[in-house]
């Protein structure tokens, strides 16, 4: 043991003490006695400080004993060490909690014998498991056959995609990752919306396909009669003639494919692209050209009641008023009315098409402005369209700070409107 100076200097002070009292009285033996119980009070007095401290060894030594109290300080600074560790430890454990607790995803970790043992919040959601289901077999609370396969790793790959159990029209995909021996993470996702656009897209290239193979059948059919048969100029002239029409279509669905997707790929418009928009001029345009395209077969109202100007894109806006506009038209039975309006509302001007048409079955109208949707696919066939009218409305509504409404009763005709608000009007 190492003395300190404060040590050497008590001890050889009492050595001198005990000589010189032993030397005065001639008792040396109980001199150095004495002296040795001096010293030993002395050191009982810093253990029993030492004790007092340890019960409470967050606050600061106080031995006045520099051997007692170093060793104290050792201790104290150690304790503030592991002390900063903890916290440390603890606080990246909460940032992690709150991390797994915001992902969409659910995580839960299970077991070597599949028990919970830590779940996220979106275990609870997609799961329905609660805190209460930790030391629960995972298998007994979420009851499907390939998931508890999974969980045994008897799935190739450790993936699988099942319907949730709770809920029919949800589909969930899950995975099961070795952590280490004892321990397992399962992770699962809803997956239902992914399926869905995967599906809109095999659907989109599956429809343009054959939007685009009809056309180019009867081109291609009265190509190869112009090329293998021998005609007279007059038969020419009227093969060539019937290449109009689905040559026209075929470039109005290339048109309004790269409309929609400039249209879905481009950001809302800045306030320099933005101008004011005359909403009559345009109305009375359209009004005009759908007339053309009833060839009068339709009673065609325009009631332009609002002056208000709207703050926008002319193109953008002509192509969307016009798109639903055509529709009516197309959808209207000979002889029934069409009103087109642009009115006053308090919240700003509405603008609006009215037809006495088929309606549209309330199923539908949630699915109206998906890609080549439609209600009745002959019947659109026959009247013409591309299949993205709607489609293009929506995205161009949506860059004007609005979006389609439809009222709609079978049998009775249906209703299309917007409302611009006054933020949105110049």
């Amino acid at each position: 043991m190492t003395f300190s100076r404060q040590e050497t200097l008590l001890t050889t002070g009492l050595v001198f003490l005990a000589l010189i009292i032993g030397w005065v009285t001639g008792a040396f033996g109980w001199s150095f006695f004495a002296g040795t119980l001096i010293w030993s009070a002395a050191q009982l007095r810093e253990r029993t400080r030492l004790i007092r401290w340890s019960s409470h060894p967050l606050k600061r030594p106080e031995s006045e004993n520099e051997p007692w109290q170093e060793t104290a300080y050792r201790l104290y600074r150690a304790i503030a060490r592991a002390r900063a560790r903890h916290a440390r430890t603890l606080r990246q454990f909460r940032n992690l909690r709150a991390l797994t607790d915001s992902l969409p995803d659910a995580a839960v970790i299970i077991d070597s014998h599949g028990d919970i043992e830590n779940l996220n919040n979106a275990a609870q959601q997609l799961l329905r498991l609660s805190a209460t289901d930790r030391g629960n077999h995972l298998g007994s609370l979420v009851r499907e056959t390939e998931f508890n396969a999974l969980l045994k790793g008897q799935i190739e790959g450790d993936l699988i995609e099942f319907a949730s159990p709770f809920n029919a029209d949800k589909r969930l995909e899950a995975r099961r990752i070795i952590m280490d021996e004892d321990q397992v993470l399962i992770l699962v996702r809803d997956v239902t919306e992914l399926n869905r656009l995967l599906s809109m897209r095999q659907d989109f290239i599956a429809n343009v396909s054959h939007e685009l193979r009809t056309p180019l059948t009867v081109i291609v059919g009265y190509i190869e009669t112009l090329m293998n048969e021998e005609l007279d100029e007059k038969t020419t002239h009227e093969l060539v003639g019937k290449l109009l029409s689905p040559t026209t279509r075929m470039r109005a669905l290339v048109d309004d494919l790269l409309l929609l997707t400039r249209l879905e790929a481009s950001p809302s418009p800045s306030a320099e692209e933005l101008a004011s928009v005359d909403m009559g001029v345009i109305l009375n345009a359209i009004a005009a050209d759908a007339r053309m395209l009833s060839g009068g077969r339709h009673d065609i109202q325009l009631d332009i009641s609002s002056r208000a100007h709207v703050l926008g894109i002319d193109s953008e806006l002509h192509s969307a008023c016009l798109n639903l506009v055509t529709n009516a038209v197309r959808y209207s039975p000979d002889g029934g009315p069409i009103r087109i309006s642009w009115t006053a509302i308090p919240s700003g001007a509405r603008f609006a098409v009215e037809d006495r048409g088929m309606g549209i079955p309330r199923e539908h109208l949630s699915r109206i402005t998906e890609r080549f949707y439609r209600v009745d696919l002959a019947q659109s066939r026959v009247r013409g369209g591309t299949g993205l009218g709607l489609a293009i409305v929506k995205h161009v509504l949506k860059r004007h700070n609005t979006h389609l409404q439809v009222k709609s009763e079978l049998a009775r005709g249906s209703t299309f409107f917007c409302d611009f608000p006054e933020s949105q009007l110049a």
